[in-house]
């Protein structure tokens, strides 16, 4: 169903040995959008204009898993992380003040040899309404003292979180979101929100002591009170091993956790809402009956965003009833279904009322992945729009701010290091 024309794309790639200048140079270029599923095809060409980048890239670096947030003061806030030669990742963070036209100095959270971040499980920087950030990672490396004590070996996976007080310029030291200081273990595919009373919740899967499984994991929650990180809740004590968490709040303050259960090997998403900051939790329950039975852990999980009164959910499921990357409500009303077999990687975005699904997918056999969209508003779906200078992109992330949508993504490079690319589109 189409829900309009879509109005020109501007399309901003960033360039590994980028010069910066004030005057972008630019040049028109024909794209397509249209849709691979038939009640959904519809071709229209539209123009977009390349440009400068908004942020200075280093080609020696290899960039990784950009994420868009909007700040609590209005400010648009981009992190990553960044790689380089000798193996150091830092964990950064800048900010815009024209919605992503151009972007402050870039801070430095963190940097080590042990930090993380995938799309199992994504380094964050919450925003807090005292203007207050707080950022959350794994480390493989250093943690705070009270873990350090801790024995064990072998594989180990923390999850620690550093505060900044002073809009992002300086950060504190890593310090371990779980108080067990039990070393050795996995703690880790994690999502972190700020709730309605500025407190921060994080929860996690972590590894069932004394389990004689290959993996067992179940479901913590760990929350904040006065800016200190209190002692880890049990959610769930049996749940899918590897598959991210989903944290959100929706437009009324409920607080909901999204993740992949496991009855008897059936594996699909639940949920559990609190109303009251995470004191107490609704009954777990299934968001859409895919009834995917696998043997094994998918290692894939929900991502969302806020729609209306609800949210809107986006997963994958391999069930012989209809296998693909599903949009639906929380309270399970399904959109549709990418059927296609080289759709992934998912994004969403609203501005409460208008939504954005963004994900990767290949136009013909062999083809490069490009970055695809759709609109969802008023219970209807947009023909899917292709992001036309987006190919061999990646882990894209968007935000829809006023009437455009702003994305970051990765773009792979011939030389085997990522960079960053941000396409803005008009909806």
């Amino acid at each position: 169903m189409n829900l309009g024309a879509f109005l020109p794309l501007v399309l901003v790639g960033i360039l590994g040995n980028f010069i910066p200048t004030t005057t972008p140079v630019s040049s028109d270029i024909v794209i397509c959008h249209g849709e691979s599923t038939p009640e959904f095809t519809s071709w229209a060409p539209t123009t977009s204009t390349v440009g400068v980048s908004p942020i200075d890239l280093d080609p020696t670096k290899t960039y990784s898993m950009p994420l868009l947030a909007e700040a609590s003061k209005g400010e648009l806030m981009l992190s990553w992380t960044e790689k380089d030669v000798a193996g150091m990742t830092s964990f950064c963070v800048a900010f815009s003040k024209d919605k992503g036209k151009t972007f402050g100095e870039k801070k430095t959270i963190f940097s080590g040899n042990g930090i993380g971040n995938s799309r199992m499980m994504r380094a964050k920087v919450l925003s807090k309404k005292d203007g207050s950030f707080v950022a959350v990672f794994t480390n493989r490396g250093e943690v705070s003292a009270a873990s350090a004590s801790g024995g064990g070996g072998g594989r180990s996976s923390n999850i620690v979180y550093c505060v900044s007080k002073d809009g992002g310029a300086t950060w504190t030291s890593p310090q371990a979101v779980d108080s067990d200081p039990k070393q050795g273990i996995v703690r880790g595919f994690f999502d972190a929100v700020v709730l309605p009373n500025d407190e921060v919740a994080v929860a996690y899967l972590k590894d069932v002591a004394n389990s004689t499984k290959h993996e067992e994991r179940d479901l913590r929650l760990v929350v904040s009170k006065g800016g200190v990180m209190q002692p880890e809740r049990l959610l769930d004590a049996v749940v899918c091993d590897c598959c991210p968490i989903n944290l959100s709040v929706d437009a009324s303050g409920a607080f909901t956790v999204v993740y992949r259960d496991n009855n008897d090997d059936i594996r699909d998403m639940a949920r559990l809402i609190s109303t009251d900051n995470a004191a107490t939790f609704s009954k777990s329950e299934i968001v859409y009956n895919d009834n995917w039975k696998i043997m094994g852990c998918p290692h894939s999980g929900a991502i969302s965003t806020q729609y209306g009164k609800s949210q809107l959910l986006a997963w994958f499921s391999g069930s012989e009833q209809e296998k693909g990357i599903r949009l639906a409500t929380r309270e399970g009303k399904k959109f549709f279904v990418l059927t296609e077999a080289s759709a992934k990687n998912p994004a969403l975005t609203s501005d409460g009322n208008l939504a954005v699904m963004l994900w990767e997918q290949s136009k013909a056999e062999g083809a490069p992945t490009q970055i695809a969209y759709r609109k969802i508003a008023g219970g209807q779906v947009s023909e899917t729009t292709w992001i036309a200078d987006a190919t061999n992109a990646t882990n894209s992330t968007g935000i829809v701010l006023g009437n455009q949508l702003v994305m970051a993504y990765e773009a792979k490079q011939a030389n085997g290091k990522n960079s960053l690319k941000f396409s803005y589109v008009s909806l």
